[in-house]
């Protein structure tokens, strides 16, 4: 292998790398926008008649009740604050993590990639 061919490999893999970061940060900045309606608040924990509900403040400060049908094992007691994430429009869908975590790691995978495609051509 010459100077020159070592040369092109390293230009075209860093090329390679800079493209593939900058789909996979674009890839997470879309996914982040689609969840924009997305809203994280604080939900009480509500028992009624042995059913657990989940009771919280919208942003149009209305409240809203869902039933909590998987509460986890060791069920909060009767009162405790639980974090919800649910939908603006639509409150009835709601969960209990964030919708967008898929995307930091897109983002910081996308972001590696993309400084080490343009930090290749330093290292000839």
């Amino acid at each position: 292998m010459t100077g020159l061919s070592g040369a092109a490999l390293l230009e075209v893999l860093g090329a390679a790398a800079t493209n593939t970061g900058a789909a996979l940060l674009a890839a997470a900045l879309i996914i982040r926008c689609l969840h924009l309606r997305w809203h994280r608040t604080e939900a009480i924990h509500v028992l009624r008649d042995g059913a657990h509900c989940l009771r919280w403040h919208t942003t149009r400060y209305e409240i809203h009740e869902e039933p909590w049908p998987r509460p986890p094992a060791t069920a909060p007691a009767a009162g405790a604050d639980v974090v919800v994430y649910y939908h603006s429009r639509h409150p009835e869908q709601w969960r209990l993590s964030t919708p967008h975590r898929p995307a930091w790691a897109l983002g910081v995978c996308g972001a590696a990639l993309l400084l080490l495609g343009l930090l290749m051509p330093v290292f000839q």
